[in-house]
């Protein structure tokens, strides 16, 4: 009796880690640390700790039964829940290639759908084997890929904010609309097979990870243009600063009036700031294009005297200078997320 609950647990509650661990090894720029996946399957337990006594305290207010809520009212409120979890990553610039938006809703999917079958485990232990593989390789499946393809799908609204000025980035919550839609209706969709559930199981089982390994494919191409571009660009940036010069372009018009108001001191700092800060972005580009060609290298004494000077020029320029030039600089919300992205690697030096 032990061995055959064991083994309906790790049906159960196994094939969605082992697809996730599969995403993870797959991403070329070894974005996901296994603490940040961890933190990603928390939030998501935390989602389905949330959903659980909502979906309990709606069946017993609707009159519906079980089978109409599990069809067309639970995926609008478990897909919302899920949402918000990535809509607060976008928010905080968690959030910066298609990449780690498709692992990290698979992995809030995954977490969310290990509490939800260890509470199905718990409360019906005589199920039998084909009920836990229909929630082991079906439902898991299903609650990771909703939610990382509405992550990428509100990627992609996303973009042309993030890769703008970070002083000119508007977050809106209207590029989610599409992505969360698309994820009830594939939600609604494995729910209408409740007299087939082997069908909708071998459904999400065959088609989630072909669609969301042809998204990572398609976002690690699109992520290795965007840093070769962006690192020629910033790299450029240093070198005209070194010479002495402010960059062309709007960011550089706007930086030299500002330095035109300052004192001599001030302006070599203003120049510096831009410099260091450049130079750490176009670091954080060449590192993930290393990452992907399998060789990469830094050195880490010299990104981590950047930081630190970068942290004493911000002191040195005192507030008001700093707000006025930090509103005028031209890197994005992705250079700012590629820069902690390279930090976080130091950590492990």
């Amino acid at each position: 009796m032990l061995l055959v609950e064991s083994l309906h647990w790790a049906i159960a509650l196994t094939p969605v880690l082992v697809l996730l661990g599969i995403f993870v090894w797959l991403d070329a720029f070894a974005l996901m640390s296994l603490r940040e996946i961890g933190g990603l399957l928390l939030l998501g337990a935390l989602g389905a700790l949330i959903a659980w006594p909502i979906s309990g305290r709606m069946l017993d207010t609707l009159p519906i039964g079980f089978s109409l809520y599990s069809r067309f009212i639970a995926p609008w409120i478990e897909e919302a829940i899920k949402a918000a979890i990535m809509i607060a990553l976008f928010r905080f610039n968690r959030i910066g290639y298609k990449l780690d938006a498709v692992i990290s809703g698979f992995a809030i999917g995954a977490g969310f759908s290990v509490v939800e079958n260890i509470f199905y485990l718990t409360i019906f232990p005589n199920y039998g084997t084909g009920t836990w593989l229909v929630r082991g390789f079906g439902t898991a499946i299903m609650h990771g890929t909703t939610l990382a393809l509405l992550a990428a799908i509100a990627h992609e609204f996303a973009e042309r904010e993030t890769r703008s000025a970070a002083a000119d980035y508007d977050f809106n919550l209207l590029w989610f609309i599409p992505g969360y839609g698309v994820a009830v209706a594939l939600h609604t969709a494995f729910n209408q097979f409740p007299n087939q559930p082997m069908a909708a199981m071998m459904g999400a089982l065959v088609i989630a990870p072909i669609a969301l390994i042809a998204i990572l494919n398609f976002g690690t191409s699109e992520a290795q243009g965007w840093l070769a571009s962006e690192c020629a660009e910033h790299r450029a940036q240093v070198q005209a600063l070194r010479k002495g010069l402010w960059p062309n372009g709007p960011a550089g018009d706007r930086i030299s009036k500002l330095a035109s108001r300052l004192d001599d001191q001030s302006v070599a700092r203003v120049r510096r700031y831009w410099e260091l800060q450049a130079w750490l972005v176009a670091e954080a580009e060449e590192t993930l294009l290393e990452e992907a060609a399998g060789d990469a290298e830094f050195d880490s004494a010299e990104v981590r005297s950047a930081f630190a000077e970068l942290d004493g020029l911000k002191r040195a320029l005192g507030p008001s200078t700093f707000a006025a030039l930090q509103s005028l600089l031209p890197f994005s919300k992705n250079d700012f997320w590629e820069v902690a992205e390279l930090k976080q690697r130091l950590v492990g030096r």
